[in-house]
């Protein structure tokens, strides 16, 4: 069984935003590039809201790891939150 990691609040300052990541379900999340990782969320009137995060293997593109990001939460909502490969979330989700 996969030990989950615990979830710590990425620091956020200086990424870059990627755009929107759909899934099939209807959901949807803003992605952010930060340089070791991939945070989702969404924004609203305070400001971006993290979601969770995956995070950047080396050598590792963000075609793949969006790839992989995309993955993973379709897992998340089709199957079970605790069958996902790399994807760390918080309790918001």
């Amino acid at each position: 069984m996969k030990t989950k990691e615990l979830w710590v609040a990425s620091d956020v300052d200086g990424a870059e935003y990627l755009g929107i990541l759909e899934l099939e379900t209807g959901e949807y999340f803003e992605v952010l590039r930060t340089d070791d990782r991939l945070v989702f969320g969404g924004s609203c009137n305070v400001g971006f809201l993290e979601s969770g995060y995956i995070l950047r293997e080396p050598d590792e593109t963000d075609n793949a790891l969006l790839a992989e990001l995309l993955a993973d939460l379709e897992v998340f909502y089709a199957d079970c939150p605790r069958a996902v490969s790399r994807i760390v979330t918080n309790e918001r989700m």
